[in-house]
């Protein structure tokens, strides 16, 4: 069988200032090394990518510096760095996805995305231990932060096997209210929610740490980006089988 084909969902970038749509390479090395996928960058509204979900064999949504508007979520007004067209591509693909049983993986803004595309909120974080520390050189700003529980029956707990793992954090926004369709799969010992997944019959998980940036060292993150793998897979089975 040929590599999956998932899609990863891109944010706008300004660059010389000409706007771009852009990821992290890292996304993709994890994807393509660990996952054992070929990956398609998409950005941008594009309205038309929920009618072609039937192409792909999974779909990621990474984290990135910008904000989901407090608008799409009933929030109030905030002075926040904002990407438009990446709240529409995740609040019209996420649920479009779950229902045609696309694999789904969301990380850092990607699980606040799933959040609100199937009605949460989120909330802005004290200062404290969800940062980073900007002084420290990247990579070390994204090693192992804190200790999450996980829950019992869960997919994260069934899949690591374990009732608790050390996450990295970067991030200054979690969820509020948890949205009705999806289910808590761990969380820090201050509350915050630090995974979720859908209530669905196919993989659709997320979490709102950076298991991409040592996605081939870190056993966490390994585990995860291969769960993914293994499910983009079988979807691409079912996609061939369905052609053939």
């Amino acid at each position: 069988m040929t590599r999956p084909l998932v899609a990863l969902a891109a944010s706008a970038e300004p660059v010389d200032e000409v706007s771009h749509v852009a990821v992290r390479e890292v996304y993709v090395r994890a994807l393509e090394r660990v996952s054992g996928c070929a990956v398609a960058v998409v950005g941008g509204p594009a309205p038309y990518l929920a009618e072609l979900l039937g192409r792909f064999d999974g779909i990621v949504f990474g984290g990135h510096q910008t904000d989901v508007q407090p608008a799409r979520y009933g929030g109030p007004p905030r002075l926040a760095p904002a990407d438009p067209a990446r709240d529409e591509l995740a609040l019209r693909v996420l649920p479009a996805a779950v229902r045609a049983r696309l694999p789904v993986l969301g990380i850092c803004r990607g699980l606040q995305e799933l959040n609100v595309a199937f009605g949460g909120t989120l909330r802005d974080l004290p200062h404290g231990n969800h940062r980073e520390d900007l002084s420290q050189p990247r990579d070390r700003q994204y090693l192992p932060a804190h200790e999450v529980r996980l829950r019992d029956g869960g997919v994260l707990r069934r899949l690591l096997g374990t009732s608790v793992v050390s996450v990295n954090s970067l991030h200054h926004q979690a969820i509020d209210r948890l949205a009705p369709d999806l289910r808590v799969e761990a969380v820090s010992a201050d509350g915050v929610v630090e995974a979720a997944s859908a209530r669905a019959d196919s993989f659709c998980l997320a979490v709102q740490w950076h298991p991409e940036w040592y996605a081939g060292a870190d056993p966490v993150s390994t585990a995860l980006f291969r769960e993914f793998g293994a499910a983009a897979r079988l979807a691409a089975g079912r996609h061939l089988a369905a052609a053939g």
